[in-house]
């Protein structure tokens, strides 16, 4: 009886351990040991855990800005710079300058070599941002500036998470270019190479972000009209429509320079200016028989065209009375000295402005410029300033993936 007894209790144990065994089995099989599906989905989870942490590290993190140029009464440009480059974030592998290192009242038509600023900048930019390779740092002519060895040579640059396209200003996008001899015929070839290069990028069907840098802005200013006798960037139609062509497929970043004086941005936001896809802007109309132009053209944006930011200075006036001390007078809301960050992740771009104190509006919004009653004054409409944009703005990327 006693051995009847304990070979039921074995049997019973022997049971309940068998199914406790079967309990501990991964939910993902079934009695049969097969596959429910629960592991598909686990797996996936976790790729989708994994691919949302690479979104969290950027690709790449470009610094840009512009007009490295020094004038009397202004901190050093490389003081400027360096304090700007402090406050930006960290992790910057990436550098782009959009033209004139140098200064000169009188001499300003391409007579003056950038290449002691341009090392002075390449110092700077190896102590504030290590990371940055030689080899990564692009350098865009100015108007002040001389072709030499350190200004980038035109045309398409290729790294591995992004692509910059360099218009240099005298060959490629020339300002003053109502007045200035053969700038038509330089437009035209260079809007032309620009063209067929973006086609082919969205042909074979390039993802990486692309950053147009030149010098000279798009956009109609009183410096285009004949409030400026010199027809600054007349002709920049025809760089406009093959690159708001191109936004379509590709995302393209627009940076230029150039405006830091007298207030001709005043309407765009001053020192700083950005305009989104979606957003409208003004293009000179096309003439070719003329000096200047008062007429322009409503356009919307397929791509992001903004300033770079100014190192050297910013001033809603001239140098005689910034000499004389009354350029208080002309002072608008936004002259801060800046920079930009592009930073590019898998499935969008995020990008920042920055100040020395820190993060800094990528727009300001526009009002009408003080400068000698209005330089602009009945050329462009309140309803066309530009509005307070902050930083950072995330930008989705087209192909969402590199």
């Amino acid at each position: 009886m006693k051995k009847r007894k304990h070979t039921i209790w074995f049997i019973i144990a022997g049971a309940v351990l068998i199914a406790a065994l079967l309990f501990m089995l991964p939910a993902s099989l079934d009695r049969s040991g097969k596959d429910t599906g629960q592991d598909k989905v686990a797996g996936e989870n976790a790729a989708e855990n994994e691919q949302q942490e690479d979104d969290a590290v950027p690709d790449a993190v470009i610094f840009c800005a512009s007009d490295y140029q020094a004038e009397p009464g202004w901190d050093a440009p490389s003081a400027n710079l360096s304090a700007i480059l402090d406050a930006a974030v960290s992790g910057i592998n990436g550098f782009i300058m959009c033209g004139d290192y140098t200064n000169d009242a009188r001499l300003y038509d391409y007579q003056l070599s950038p290449d002691e600023s341009i090392s002075e900048i390449r110092g700077i930019v190896r102590d504030k941002a290590p990371d940055v390779s030689e080899d990564s740092m692009i350098f865009i002519q100015g108007n002040h500036d001389a072709m030499t060895d350190e200004i980038s040579s035109s045309g398409l640059h290729e790294f591995d998470d992004y692509l910059v396209y360099v218009l240099n200003t005298q060959n490629d996008f020339p300002w003053k270019q109502g007045k200035t001899a053969g700038a038509l015929s330089k437009v035209k070839a260079s809007s032309e190479a620009l063209g067929a290069c973006l086609t082919e990028l969205a042909d074979r069907g390039e993802t990486r972000p692309v950053i147009i840098a030149g010098h000279v802005p798009l956009h109609f200013t009183a410096r285009t009209s004949s409030r400026h006798t010199t027809g600054d960037n007349m002709y920049s139609s025809l760089v406009f429509d093959v690159v708001n062509e191109a936004g379509k497929d590709l995302d393209i970043i627009y940076l230029f320079g150039h405006n830091h004086s007298k207030g001709w941005d005043c309407y765009m936001g001053g020192s700083s200016v950005m305009r989104k896809a979606g957003d409208s802007v003004l293009i000179p109309e096309l003439n070719e028989t003329s000096v200047t132009t008062d007429k322009y053209t409503e356009e919307t944006l397929t791509f992001t065209y903004m300033n770079a930011g100014y190192t050297g200075y910013y001033m809603n006036c001239g140098p005689e009375e910034l000499n004389k001390g009354t350029w208080k007078e002309y002072d608008a809301a936004d002259t801060a000295l800046t920079g930009t960050v592009i930073e590019i992740y898998g499935d969008r771009v995020e990008i920042s402005r920055y100040a020395a104190d820190g993060l800094h509006d990528l727009s300001s919004a526009g009002e009408a410029d003080p400068y000698n009653g209005g330089i602009d004054a009945g050329l462009i409409d309140e309803s066309r300033y530009g509005r307070e944009i902050k930083s950072p703005q995330i930008i989705k990327r087209h192909a969402g993936t590199n």
